[in-house]
Protein backbone atom coordinates (compact mmCIF):
# COMPACT_ATOMS: atom_id res chain seq x y z
CA UNK A 1 0.00 0.00 0.00
CA UNK A 2 2.80 2.30 0.78
CA UNK A 3 4.78 1.67 -2.77
CA UNK A 4 1.12 2.31 -4.28
CA UNK A 5 1.13 5.72 -2.69
CA UNK A 6 4.55 6.78 -3.44
CA UNK A 7 4.66 6.32 -7.02
CA UNK A 8 0.87 8.26 -7.44
CA UNK A 9 2.95 10.70 -5.09
CA UNK A 10 5.62 10.39 -7.92
CA UNK A 11 2.91 10.96 -10.76
CA UNK A 12 1.71 14.18 -9.51
CA UNK A 13 4.61 15.67 -8.97
CA UNK A 14 5.94 14.88 -12.29
CA UNK A 15 2.18 16.07 -14.03
CA UNK A 16 2.74 19.16 -12.57
CA UNK A 17 6.14 20.09 -13.45
CA UNK A 18 5.53 19.11 -17.10
CA UNK A 19 2.30 21.85 -16.64
CA UNK A 20 4.39 24.63 -15.41
CA UNK A 21 4.99 27.71 -16.86
CA UNK A 22 8.36 28.34 -19.33
CA UNK A 23 9.95 31.30 -18.31
CA UNK A 24 10.72 34.15 -20.77
CA UNK A 25 13.73 33.62 -22.78
CA UNK A 26 15.51 36.96 -23.44
CA UNK A 27 18.04 36.76 -26.13
CA UNK A 28 21.00 39.71 -26.71
CA UNK A 29 22.22 39.12 -30.24
CA UNK A 30 25.27 41.65 -29.02
CA UNK A 31 26.59 38.43 -27.19
CA UNK A 32 27.10 36.79 -30.55
CA UNK A 33 29.04 39.21 -31.70
CA UNK A 34 33.28 39.36 -32.39
CA UNK A 35 34.60 42.45 -33.54
CA UNK A 36 32.49 43.57 -36.08
CA UNK A 37 31.08 40.68 -37.53
CA UNK A 38 28.54 38.49 -36.47
CA UNK A 39 29.16 35.01 -37.16
CA UNK A 40 26.09 32.58 -37.74
CA UNK A 41 25.85 29.75 -35.05
CA UNK A 42 28.33 26.60 -36.10
CA UNK A 43 26.43 23.17 -36.08
CA UNK A 44 26.83 21.12 -32.63
CA UNK A 45 29.35 18.49 -32.17
CA UNK A 46 29.27 16.30 -29.41
CA UNK A 47 32.87 15.82 -29.44
CA UNK A 48 33.91 19.45 -31.19
CA UNK A 49 35.89 20.25 -33.96
CA UNK A 50 38.29 17.48 -34.60
CA UNK A 51 42.14 18.07 -35.89
CA UNK A 52 44.63 15.50 -37.57
CA UNK A 53 47.88 15.83 -38.84
CA UNK A 54 50.34 13.90 -40.80
CA UNK A 55 53.09 12.50 -39.18
CA UNK A 56 56.02 14.18 -38.86
CA UNK A 57 57.89 13.31 -35.60
CA UNK A 58 57.86 10.94 -32.58
CA UNK A 59 53.66 9.62 -32.01
CA UNK A 60 53.40 11.25 -29.04
CA UNK A 61 55.33 14.94 -29.90
CA UNK A 62 52.82 14.80 -33.04
CA UNK A 63 49.51 14.29 -30.68
CA UNK A 64 51.07 16.78 -27.84
CA UNK A 65 51.79 19.62 -30.79
CA UNK A 66 48.29 18.74 -32.41
CA UNK A 67 46.66 18.98 -28.76
CA UNK A 68 48.05 22.52 -28.02
CA UNK A 69 47.33 23.67 -31.29
CA UNK A 70 43.73 22.66 -30.38
CA UNK A 71 43.52 24.35 -26.85
CA UNK A 72 44.64 27.31 -28.40
CA UNK A 73 42.01 27.57 -31.27
CA UNK A 74 39.09 26.35 -28.53
CA UNK A 75 40.31 29.08 -26.43
CA UNK A 76 41.35 31.75 -29.14
CA UNK A 77 37.47 31.22 -31.27
CA UNK A 78 35.30 29.88 -28.82
CA UNK A 79 35.13 26.73 -30.07
CA UNK A 80 35.65 22.84 -29.24
CA UNK A 81 38.40 21.75 -30.75
CA UNK A 82 39.90 17.99 -30.18
CA UNK A 83 43.10 16.04 -31.52
CA UNK A 84 42.15 13.41 -34.58
CA UNK A 85 44.63 10.11 -34.13
CA UNK A 86 44.39 8.37 -37.56
CA UNK A 87 44.60 4.43 -37.16
CA UNK A 88 47.45 2.79 -37.61
CA UNK A 89 46.44 1.37 -41.34
CA UNK A 90 44.12 4.64 -42.02
CA UNK A 91 44.90 7.86 -43.99
CA UNK A 92 44.83 11.34 -43.08
CA UNK A 93 43.40 12.61 -46.38
CA UNK A 94 40.61 9.61 -46.28
CA UNK A 95 39.47 9.98 -42.87
CA UNK A 96 39.50 14.34 -43.48
CA UNK A 97 37.59 13.07 -46.84
CA UNK A 98 35.02 11.09 -44.97
CA UNK A 99 34.28 13.50 -42.31
CA UNK A 100 36.30 12.03 -39.28
CA UNK A 101 38.54 14.78 -38.95
CA UNK A 102 37.39 18.16 -39.83
CA UNK A 103 40.86 20.06 -40.02
CA UNK A 104 43.96 18.75 -40.52
CA UNK A 105 47.79 19.92 -40.31
CA UNK A 106 49.22 18.24 -43.49
CA UNK A 107 51.63 18.61 -46.37
CA UNK A 108 51.14 19.65 -49.73
CA UNK A 109 50.95 15.69 -51.19
CA UNK A 110 48.01 15.48 -48.47
CA UNK A 111 46.67 19.02 -49.40
CA UNK A 112 46.84 18.04 -52.97
CA UNK A 113 44.99 14.88 -52.71
CA UNK A 114 42.23 15.94 -50.08
CA UNK A 115 41.88 18.98 -52.49
CA UNK A 116 41.71 16.55 -55.50
CA UNK A 117 39.62 14.15 -53.71
CA UNK A 118 36.85 15.65 -52.25
CA UNK A 119 37.76 19.35 -53.10
CA UNK A 120 39.51 20.24 -49.61
CA UNK A 121 40.60 23.56 -49.09
CA UNK A 122 43.78 25.23 -47.80
CA UNK A 123 43.67 27.72 -45.28
CA UNK A 124 47.56 28.89 -43.94
CA UNK A 125 50.58 27.47 -44.84
CA UNK A 126 53.47 28.00 -42.35
CA UNK A 127 56.38 30.33 -41.66
CA UNK A 128 59.55 29.15 -40.73
CA UNK A 129 62.36 30.51 -38.72
CA UNK A 130 63.10 32.79 -41.17
CA UNK A 131 59.51 34.06 -41.85
CA UNK A 132 59.10 32.63 -44.87
CA UNK A 133 56.39 30.44 -46.16
CA UNK A 134 58.18 27.81 -47.66
CA UNK A 135 60.43 24.69 -47.39
CA UNK A 136 63.01 22.92 -48.78
CA UNK A 137 63.93 19.19 -48.52
CA UNK A 138 67.02 17.70 -47.82
CA UNK A 139 68.64 14.33 -48.91
CA UNK A 140 71.48 13.13 -46.07
CA UNK A 141 74.07 10.40 -45.71
CA UNK A 142 76.19 9.61 -42.29
CA UNK A 143 78.41 12.04 -41.45
CA UNK A 144 81.44 9.90 -42.40
CA UNK A 145 79.47 8.52 -45.61
CA UNK A 146 82.03 8.36 -48.92
CA UNK A 147 79.03 9.43 -50.61
CA UNK A 148 79.43 13.23 -52.00
CA UNK A 149 76.68 13.88 -54.84
CA UNK A 150 73.24 12.86 -55.73
CA UNK A 151 74.99 10.97 -58.78
CA UNK A 152 76.80 8.69 -56.13
CA UNK A 153 73.34 7.18 -54.69
CA UNK A 154 73.04 5.04 -57.43
CA UNK A 155 73.51 1.51 -55.75
CA UNK A 156 73.23 2.74 -52.26
CA UNK A 157 70.36 1.54 -50.04
CA UNK A 158 67.68 4.48 -49.51
CA UNK A 159 64.80 5.31 -46.65
CA UNK A 160 62.30 7.86 -47.92
CA UNK A 161 59.72 9.22 -45.24
CA UNK A 162 55.50 8.72 -45.59
CA UNK A 163 54.77 7.62 -49.48
CA UNK A 164 52.49 10.98 -49.18
CA UNK A 165 54.99 13.24 -47.58
CA UNK A 166 56.19 16.32 -49.49
CA UNK A 167 59.71 16.97 -47.57
CA UNK A 168 60.08 13.39 -47.30
CA UNK A 169 59.06 11.96 -50.56
CA UNK A 170 57.91 13.90 -53.54
CA UNK A 171 60.51 16.58 -53.15
CA UNK A 172 63.59 14.11 -53.41
CA UNK A 173 61.84 12.40 -56.16
CA UNK A 174 62.49 15.54 -58.21
CA UNK A 175 65.92 15.89 -56.72
CA UNK A 176 66.52 12.20 -57.84
CA UNK A 177 64.87 13.09 -61.50
CA UNK A 178 67.10 16.00 -62.20
CA UNK A 179 69.91 14.06 -61.20
CA UNK A 180 69.19 10.90 -63.50
CA UNK A 181 68.62 8.82 -60.33
CA UNK A 182 65.61 6.03 -60.35
CA UNK A 183 64.27 4.48 -57.93
CA UNK A 184 65.39 1.12 -59.66
CA UNK A 185 68.97 2.48 -59.50
CA UNK A 186 69.04 1.71 -55.74
CA UNK A 187 69.95 -1.33 -53.93
CA UNK A 188 67.14 -1.42 -51.69
CA UNK A 189 64.50 1.53 -51.16
CA UNK A 190 61.97 1.62 -48.40
CA UNK A 191 59.32 4.49 -46.67
CA UNK A 192 59.59 4.46 -43.23
CA UNK A 193 56.50 6.69 -42.45
CA UNK A 194 57.91 9.20 -40.88
CA UNK A 195 60.31 11.93 -40.83
CA UNK A 196 62.19 10.80 -37.42
CA UNK A 197 61.90 7.19 -38.47
CA UNK A 198 64.04 7.71 -41.59
CA UNK A 199 66.74 9.81 -39.29
CA UNK A 200 66.89 6.55 -37.20
CA UNK A 201 67.11 4.97 -40.53
CA UNK A 202 70.23 6.49 -42.29
CA UNK A 203 71.81 7.31 -38.06
CA UNK A 204 71.58 3.75 -37.05
CA UNK A 205 72.91 2.60 -40.11
CA UNK A 206 70.69 0.70 -41.85
CA UNK A 207 69.83 2.78 -44.83
CA UNK A 208 72.45 4.65 -46.82
CA UNK A 209 71.07 7.57 -47.39
CA UNK A 210 67.39 9.23 -46.28
CA UNK A 211 64.91 12.24 -47.25
CA UNK A 212 64.46 14.44 -44.62
CA UNK A 213 62.37 18.16 -44.16
CA UNK A 214 64.77 20.94 -44.17
CA UNK A 215 64.57 22.12 -40.21
CA UNK A 216 65.21 18.27 -39.03
CA UNK A 217 67.46 17.60 -41.78
CA UNK A 218 69.63 21.05 -40.29
CA UNK A 219 69.00 19.92 -36.81
CA UNK A 220 70.92 16.99 -36.81
CA UNK A 221 73.47 18.42 -39.07
CA UNK A 222 74.59 21.11 -36.16
CA UNK A 223 74.50 18.12 -33.93
CA UNK A 224 77.40 16.15 -36.27
CA UNK A 225 74.70 13.48 -36.52
CA UNK A 226 73.93 13.78 -40.63
CA UNK A 227 75.45 15.45 -42.97
CA UNK A 228 73.31 17.14 -45.70
CA UNK A 229 73.89 15.70 -49.15
CA UNK A 230 71.95 18.30 -51.27
CA UNK A 231 69.25 21.01 -50.36
CA UNK A 232 65.45 21.28 -52.84
CA UNK A 233 64.83 24.73 -53.88
CA UNK A 234 62.04 25.97 -51.69
CA UNK A 235 58.23 25.16 -52.11
CA UNK A 236 55.40 25.98 -50.69
CA UNK A 237 55.29 24.77 -47.07
CA UNK A 238 52.63 22.62 -45.02
CA UNK A 239 49.71 24.14 -44.18
CA UNK A 240 46.13 23.66 -42.59
CA UNK A 241 43.00 22.15 -44.61
CA UNK A 242 39.69 22.18 -44.13
CA UNK A 243 37.07 19.09 -44.60
CA UNK A 244 34.62 20.29 -47.54
CA UNK A 245 32.01 19.12 -45.24
CA UNK A 246 33.30 22.28 -42.48
CA UNK A 247 30.61 25.31 -43.07
CA UNK A 248 32.80 28.20 -44.74
CA UNK A 249 32.00 30.14 -41.56
CA UNK A 250 33.94 28.01 -39.39
CA UNK A 251 36.38 27.73 -41.80
CA UNK A 252 36.78 31.48 -42.14
CA UNK A 253 36.83 31.48 -38.01
CA UNK A 254 39.53 29.00 -37.54
CA UNK A 255 41.84 30.78 -41.08
CA UNK A 256 41.05 33.95 -39.28
CA UNK A 257 42.54 32.87 -35.75
CA UNK A 258 45.92 30.79 -37.06
CA UNK A 259 47.09 34.09 -38.96
CA UNK A 260 46.65 35.74 -35.66
CA UNK A 261 48.89 33.03 -34.01
CA UNK A 262 52.22 34.03 -32.35
CA UNK A 263 54.08 30.67 -31.66
CA UNK A 264 56.67 32.62 -29.16
CA UNK A 265 53.87 33.79 -26.78
CA UNK A 266 51.18 30.90 -27.49
CA UNK A 267 52.72 28.26 -25.40
CA UNK A 268 52.48 25.39 -28.00
CA UNK A 269 54.15 22.13 -27.51
CA UNK A 270 57.79 22.52 -29.07
CA UNK A 271 56.19 24.21 -31.77
CA UNK A 272 59.54 25.21 -33.04
CA UNK A 273 60.09 21.59 -34.55
CA UNK A 274 57.35 22.28 -36.67
CA UNK A 275 57.56 23.64 -39.78
CA UNK A 276 55.21 26.60 -39.23
CA UNK A 277 57.60 27.75 -35.97
CA UNK A 278 56.63 31.89 -36.50
CA UNK A 279 52.55 31.56 -37.57
CA UNK A 280 50.72 31.08 -40.87
CA UNK A 281 50.17 32.81 -43.88
CA UNK A 282 46.88 32.87 -46.09
CA UNK A 283 46.97 30.16 -48.76
CA UNK A 284 45.98 29.95 -51.87
CA UNK A 285 45.42 26.51 -54.38
CA UNK A 286 47.52 28.14 -57.30
CA UNK A 287 50.53 28.50 -55.50
CA UNK A 288 50.56 24.64 -55.06
CA UNK A 289 50.49 24.02 -58.94
CA UNK A 290 53.89 23.54 -59.74
CA UNK A 291 53.76 20.59 -57.30
CA UNK A 292 50.31 19.58 -58.29
CA UNK A 293 52.34 18.67 -61.60
CA UNK A 294 55.06 16.77 -59.61
CA UNK A 295 52.47 14.88 -58.10
CA UNK A 296 50.94 13.76 -61.25
CA UNK A 297 54.36 12.73 -63.02
CA UNK A 298 55.28 10.54 -60.23
CA UNK A 299 51.51 9.15 -59.50
CA UNK A 300 50.97 10.54 -56.25
CA UNK A 301 47.37 11.89 -57.86
CA UNK A 302 45.39 10.90 -60.59
CA UNK A 303 46.10 11.57 -64.10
Amino acid sequence: MLLKLRRSLLLLILLLSACAPRPNLTLHLDENRRSDAVWIATPTRGAGWRIGFDPRLEPKDDVRQAASLADWLSRQTGLSFSVYITEQDGNIVDDLCAGKADFVVVGTVSYLQANDQCGASILVRGRNMEGEDTYRAAIIVAPESSIQSLKDLRGVSFAFGALNSTQGHLIPRLMLQQAGTRLEDFSAYTYTGSHAATANAVTSGRYQAGALQDTLALDLARRGLVRILALSDPYPSSGVVAGPHVPSQTAEMVRRALLQLDPTTAALYQWQRTEMPLGFVTARDDEYEDLRRIARLIGLLAP
